[in-house]
């Protein structure tokens, strides 16, 4: 601002002469004056500073509240309990029988069933151990221990594929062998998938969908097993795209309009797998069962692991998946979450032709984002795009939005370029959305003051939230101080290494002081921190020099405004 014009007066040489006399002799005048002038001024200077002090501080305060007024709060956290709608979707789906009697029975048959599935392995183990590695005997070990696991159905296959990212727990060799089910698992036949359109769609299905009959893909799920599989795959009339352990996808066109999607437009349609709503049903009953026992025998002193909850919040994931009318509705709230940025993209569902057995949704053109990267496809600058531009997706969903994909792995994002926009910029494309991880706003304001802490490297305070936080705490006094010390020790210990930046090395370091102290850890931390994980390790082979905390950063401290808690200061 430009100060504004002051009048000049004319000054005599009278008043000049005195001015200088004032100025080189002051001991003539008295210096009491001086110490006066002096104390008014700086009076007047304090009062300034305190002034501005005051306006810069209302005017945060104002900036603040604004922000907290703009940051609004999902809108499921006020339309229905979290809790309550796990615990009626459960009784409603689950497909156990409705008296004791039916339930044991149930119960009795599965685990004859898969005591029989795994006894080959009981003579093949030895075997392989015996011949050693690489040897005949050894392959067939490894084949038929996939392939039971296949068949033993979603559960097991679910158990094996977190298996096989734990290399620190399991071998190499067996971390190898299962990743083969993160990509692909066996589908079912062509002719139960036309049972299944055929229940859903009605005999004339063909008269709304035209399938794609792709002799490559053919080829290339012949090649991947064996001789047997090969030869029913050979015998299909059309092949999936794609095969998980809850459905496999088919690409197909449509014939006739809809009310979202005009005729001949491109769809992926995808058919659950026939009677594995039975088999996960009745596994979790027997889980259910069997934790409740181990921790009420005495001595062990497993309650503190509160496995049965565990089992239950294993639960409450794998159901919704088996009802692709759940996955719809994932899609559609992705969709609105993320409305406002169009890099971001989730495949449109097509209500009108899904039910709770198939899903028909708006196919997807792209790339999985490691094969781009493989290709060299992608230069310096794309790859730093990508790698924030997943990760401040990620942030998004765990800290604004609470509503988590909760099977991010590089397969599952697709990359194009958005053809619609100027430049057209590379777009992510996230598919497969029926694993979500929500948490309700008690669990989420828990979790951003404990992920707060961590990354303010105050491992007392987050380790004490995590114990408060606890459904179910056995540990003593001691044990507390020491997991609180130990969490501690680890953020002094790694001041190079933001909690952001390392999260899988402090989240096996956390989870190792919890079992050690009896410490439960909630599961919406677990997961958020997963998710976290894998998405920092997508960035990082994208970007190896991305600082993660820069871009997780500021979802932090919006998400400390949204719940209206003291934001961090910039480490």
């Amino acid at each position: 601002l430009r100060h504004p014009a002051v009048a000049l007066k004319t000054i005599s040489s009278t008043q000049i002469r005195t001015s200088i006399h004032k100025y080189y002799n002051p001991s003539s005048y008295s210096s009491v004056n001086v110490l006066d002038r002096t104390k008014k001024n700086v009076a007047r200077l304090y009062a300034r500073r305190a002034l501005e002090l005051a306006a810069a501080s209302a005017a945060t305060m104002v900036t603040t509240a604004q922000m907290e007024a703009q940051i609004e709060k999902p809108l499921e956290w006020s339309a229905y309990d979290l809790a309550e709608k796990r615990k009626t979707f459960g009784e409603g789906i689950s497909s156990l029988g409705k008296t004791s009697i039916e339930r044991i029975w149930a119960a009795g048959s599965r685990i004859v069933n898969l005591t029989l599935l795994a006894s080959p392995l009981g003579v093949l183990t030895p075997l392989a151990y015996l011949s050693g590695p690489g040897s005949m005997a050894s392959n067939w070990a490894w084949d038929y221990a996939i392939w039971s696991v296949e068949k033993a159905g979603p559960t097991f296959i679910k158990l094996f594929q977190w298996a096989s990212t734990r290399n620190d727990i399991f071998p190499s060799e067996f971390i190898n062998k299962f990743s083969t089910l993160q990509s692909n698992t066996r589908g079912h036949s062509w002719k139960e998938t036309v049972s299944i359109l055929e229940e859903c769609l009605g005999s004339k299905f063909h008269d709304i969908l035209e399938f794609e009959d792709s002799n490559i893909r053919r080829k290339e799920l012949a090649n991947k097993h064996g001789l047997a599989m090969r030869k029913m795959i050979e015998r299909q009339k059309y092949v999936p795209i794609g095969s998980g352990c809850i459905a496999q996808v088919y690409k197909a066109k449509l014939k006739e309009d809809t009310s979202l999607l005009p005729a001949g437009s491109e769809v992926a349609v995808k058919v659950i797998h026939p009677n594995i709503l039975h088999k996960v049903c009745v596994d979790f009953y027997i889980l259910n069962k069997i934790t409740s026992l181990l921790e009420k025998i005495p001595y062990l002193n497993l309650d503190y692991l509160s496995m049965k909850d565990s089992v239950q919040q294993f639960r409450d994931i794998m159901l919704p998946q088996l009802d692709l009318r759940v996955e719809a509705n994932n899609l559609r709230r992705f969709r609105r979450d993320f409305s406002d940025d169009d890099r971001i993209s989730f495949p449109l569902p097509l209500d009108d032709l899904t039910s709770n057995n198939v899903l028909v949704e708006a196919f997807v053109c792209g790339e999985p984002i490691m094969e781009m990267l493989e290709h060299g496809r992608l230069n310096a600058d794309q790859r730093e795009d990508l790698a924030k531009l997943g990760l401040k997706t990620v942030m998004k969903m765990i800290f604004m939005n609470d509503f988590v994909h909760g099977d991010l792995h590089p397969g599952n994002i697709l990359v194009d370029k958005n053809i619609q926009k100027r430049g057209k910029p590379l777009r992510l494309n996230l598919i497969d959305c029926g694993l979500v991880v929500e948490m309700g706003e008690n669990d989420h304001v828990n979790l951003v003051k404990i992920l707060g802490a961590l990354i303010k490297r105050d491992g007392s305070s987050a380790a004490q939230l995590m114990v408060d936080t606890a459904k179910k705490c056995q540990a003593s006094a001691l044990d507390v101080k020491l997991f609180c010390k130990g969490i501690q020790t680890i953020c002094d210990d790694d001041l190079d290494n933001n909690f952001l930046e390392s999260v899988g090395d402090y989240l096996a370091d956390i989870c190792y002081l919890a079992c050690k102290h009896k410490v439960k850890l909630e599961a919406s931390f677990i997961n958020a921190a997963l998710a976290c994980e894998i998405m920092e390790g997508i960035a990082s082979s994208l970007c190896p020099t991305l600082e993660v905390q820069s871009v997780a950063f500021p979802m932090v401290v919006k998400a400390e405004l949204m719940h209206g808690l003291k934001t961090m200061k910039m480490l």
